[in-house]
């Protein structure tokens, strides 16, 4: 068992508190939300939560998940701002909307054109599986052979939209882990991800929160251009700074 995982957890946790991911655009200012859908948790750890309350919270997580691929999250927060005002954001009216009708609504997310067609091959997917129903989950294996949908954005729509426990690995997962020597930097996805599931409990919700501090840490301190000195992994890391 590597102790640095669950270590670095609770000192990420203590640092910044829950992250409240994943923020549900729709839900923003309602109770319990920010005016992002962000979660708003205090720094202890609710196993009760619930990141897709419902089949349209779910299917939002999907395309959200689709849309932040090779952007920020701002630029995602405005494509999804589209959808839901023009009353978008349904499973029916995307499978059925043409093609580039959809792509100029969520231009904002960048890679509009690619991002239209991967949205409309998952939410056929979603109808065709009846996947939007509550207690039906789609195999990881079956998002992974839809054009479009690779290891990270399958993980986040599992571990989001699905409450299923698979640890997402994006870039920033292995910029830190490899600074601080849990990982060479030559690991593939599945080896990174299993690095976290075989050392913590496998539980959505923790999954879910050491991702997003993970994410959060990455811009605040372990940049491309580290910021050291005050940073809370700092005892732990090897000091590989590149």
């Amino acid at each position: 068992m590597n102790k640095l995982v669950p270590l670095i957890y609770n000192k990420l946790l203590n640092k910044y508190g829950s992250q409240g991911w994943w923020p549900v655009y729709s839900l923003r200012n309602t109770e319990g939300r920010d005016n992002r859908g962000y979660l708003i948790r205090s720094v202890s750890i609710d196993p009760g939560r619930d990141f897709a309350p419902g089949e349209f919270f779910k299917f939002e997580i999907a395309i959200g998940a689709v849309l932040t691929q090779n952007t920020a999250w701002t630029n995602v927060e405005k494509a999804l701002s589209n959808l839901i005002d023009l009353n978008l954001m349904d499973t029916k009216i995307i499978s059925d909307i043409d093609q580039k009708e959809l792509a100029n609504v969520i231009r904002p997310s960048g890679y509009y054109n690619q991002k239209a067609k991967k949205i409309k091959i998952l939410t056929r997917f979603l109808l065709d599986g009846d996947y939007l129903k509550d207690g039906n989950i789609p195999h990881r294996t079956d998002f992974l052979n839809l054009w479009g949908i690779g290891e990270e954005t399958a993980d986040s729509i599992l571990l989001y939209g699905y409450n299923f426990p698979v640890f997402v690995v994006d870039a920033y997962t292995k910029r830190i882990f490899t600074r601080i020597g849990i990982l060479e930097g030559s690991e593939n996805y599945e080896e990174i991800s299993r690095i976290f599931t075989d050392n913590l409990e496998k539980d959505s919700v923790i999954f879910q929160e050491y991702h997003a501090l993970i994410v959060r840490h990455a811009k605040e301190f372990c940049k491309k251009k580290a910021l050291c000195e005050r940073c809370v992994s700092k005892p732990f890391c090897l000091g590989t700074v590149n």
